[in-house]
């Protein structure tokens, strides 16, 4: 079509011939259109500006208005030869094309179009430079200086985010309100928790009295896992809504928010580990709001965290009640009693279940597993070969190998868990783990520790292997590797009790770095103060150390909670010390025949008699 090169074109028809089609690609956006702040909810009220401009929304939009000037055919040329790059999927390559095109035409379209493409190129300086260009061509556009603030807060830039969230406010077409909420969310979507934070804290100083801002503070926070600052904040903000909501009960935004605020605190308590203070200060607001079951669901579980067992299958079952299709409560509520040996319970909550194609395989496993706790071999066996689906496949192919072990013997077992195929690195684990343990019961320690390296090779931060592969190192009196992997593994986990204890009461048993040793059971101990293995630890510590009284307490505390032989052993051993002969000789009289496995235990009058 030579004849068009050399006429005189109109704007108009060279964007109807040139883009024709173009917003109906989908850029490629760095900043994805928002979620609702949890799957369960959705955003207070989405504006207009949200609907129609969101990055999505506009790939798909028609094309912009244009101007009226003539264009010069080496700048359509080049704006066509953009587009076609464009239909090939070549858009970083369409972005270089069309860039100096908009820089050098400044038309507000063609400008909004980089902006588009720049993100396609993963490039941070493109994309700053197309915001830069788009909000001096356009910055009457609310879209550009949105860009903008989030590009900044992105890099670090809090001050500059701040000032062009503020322009950006004055172009807003909705209420500060809606933009506060769903600022927090862009903003969780686009930037690192600490630039997040520091930006959404300056929100709130620059808006105390609105509750959206200290809303959207909390929410990121929580998104972020910085729970320290998402629980104040979601506190705060509950109080805000809940006397908005009072003071005007038609005021379904404020109570919508209210209750969100406590589906997140829920949330932040039960993933800070703190299931206690979450069940106190929640509380009011459960009782006042019977009929949410998401939050019946949600305390429930912290009820369950903190060791209220009794309480949280009362709830589960309630809210089963009342929402017969909330079978995920039904399924906690069956957990529940399993691990109370409520099999009859637990059996006919899972039959249910049964029923739920979604749930099946989670039944069918659970069903088996209460089989097999009873001794219904047969029936277990039964359950676990009806599950076909991935999530519990290996599982329930582990446990066949265990009940079937002492008929078939270790070699069957291992060919037959050799014989089980995954591609999934975790269920790998599990199969070498799995190994390892028939390994190590059929007495051959060392092919088991091997099992649990090949399994350590795929996942080195799994703490739990180093820690069954160290109890083999000490089974075998390999106590340099023991001590190794005690440290790899609090390497990794600096807060694991288990491996806390076992170097702690490791060193104890050695006789040396007792320094060490009390550092390590002190922390174990505030970790997890009801554990009666720690605190047996702790007490023979200070047994070694020469704290007669220190150790009886701590060691008569273990027994309380456990009646546990070696915990027996050491308390005869810390009273007779005390002079408490007839407490000791009492002790082992009322208990000893309880452990006919231990042989210092049933030997230990004897020898102190004889000291």
């Amino acid at each position: 079509m030579p004849s068009l090169i050399h006429k005189t074109i109109r704007k108009s028809w060279v964007w109807g011939v040139c883009l024709a089609g173009v917003f109906q690609l989908t850029a490629c956006s760095q900043f994805p259109k928002e979620e609702a702040t949890t799957p369960e909810s959705t955003p207070v009220e989405q504006s207009k500006e949200e609907s129609a401009k969101s990055p999505d929304a506009e790939s798909k939009a028609a094309p912009a208005t244009v101007p009226t000037a003539e264009m010069e055919p080496e700048t359509m040329y080049k704006i066509m030869v953009g587009e076609m790059l464009v239909q090939k999927g070549q858009r970083a390559s369409a972005f270089g094309v069309l860039y100096p095109v908009a820089m050098k035409t400044r038309d507000p379209g063609l400008t909004e179009r980089v902006f588009q493409l720049s993100m396609a190129t993963y490039d941070l300086d493109a994309i700053q430079e197309a915001a830069k260009l788009w909000r001096e061509v356009s910055p009457e556009k609310a879209m550009a200086w949105k860009a903008s603030y989030l590009i900044s807060v992105r890099e670090g830039k809090v001050g500059e985010a701040l000032e062009y969230w503020e322009h950006y406010r004055t172009l807003s077409d909705v209420t500060l309100e809606q933009d506060l909420i769903a600022t927090s969310i862009r903003v969780t979507q686009a930037a690192q928790p600490e630039y997040g934070l520091e930006f959404l804290t300056g929100l709130k100083d620059l808006y105390p009295n609105e509750a959206a801002a200290v809303f959207g503070l909390g929410t990121a926070a929580e998104g972020y896992q910085q729970y320290e600052v998402a629980i104040p904040n979601l506190e705060e903000a509950s109080k805000r809504y809940k006397k908005r909501w009072k003071q005007n009960e038609d005021d379904f935004t404020a109570e919508k928010l209210y209750r969100e605020s406590n589906h997140l605190l829920a949330n932040a308590y039960l993933k800070s580990n703190q299931a206690l203070l979450g069940l106190k200060r929640l509380s009011p607001y459960i009782d006042e709001n019977t009929d949410d079951w998401l939050m019946q669901e949600r305390f429930a579980r912290l009820e369950v965290k903190a060791g209220y067992f009794d309480e949280a299958e009362k709830r589960y079952l309630r809210i089963v009640e009342n929402e017969p299709k909330a079978y995920t409560s039904k399924l906690s509520a069956a957990l529940l009693r399993l691990e109370r040996n409520d099999y009859d319970g637990a059996d006919s909550l899972l039959k249910d279940l049964q029923g739920v194609p979604q749930y099946r395989s989670t039944a069918n496993y659970y069903l088996g597993l209460s089989a097999q706790e009873q001794g219904h071999l047969e029936d277990a066996i039964s359950y676990y070969k009806r599950i076909n689906t991935s999530d519990y496949l290996v599982d329930a192919k582990l446990h066949i190998a265990e009940i079937e072990f002492s008929k078939i013997g270790l070699n069957r077992t291992i060919e037959n868990l050799e014989a089980i195929q995954s591609d999934q690195p975790e269920e790998q684990v599990k199969i070498l783990r799995g190994k390892a343990i028939f390994y190590n019961i059929a007495g051959e320690k060392q092919k088991a520790i091997d099992e649990y390296q090949q399994a350590i090779d795929i996942d080195d931060q799994r703490v739990d292997l180093y820690l069954m592969q160290s109890m083999l190192y000490y089974d075998l009196k390999q106590f340099d590797a023991y001590e190794e992997n005690l440290e790899k593994a609090l390497a990794i986990n600096p807060n694991d009790v288990d491996a806390l204890n076992a170097l702690g009461y490791f060193y104890v048993e050695q006789g040396r770095d007792l320094d060490r040793a009390q550092q390590l059971l002190d922390k174990a101990l505030a970790l997890a103060p009801n554990r009666f293995y720690v605190l047996d630890s702790r007490g023979w510590l200070a047994y070694q150390q020469g704290n007669y009284e220190e150790a009886e307490s701590y060691l008569k505390q273990a027994l309380a909670i456990q009646m546990d032989g070696e915990v027996l052993l050491h308390l005869i051993q810390v009273e007779w010390t005390l002079g408490k002969k007839d407490v000791a000789t009492e002790l082992w009289n009322e208990h000893h025949q309880r452990f006919p496995e231990n042989e210092a235990l049933q030997q230990i009058l004897q020898k102190l008699s004889s000291e």
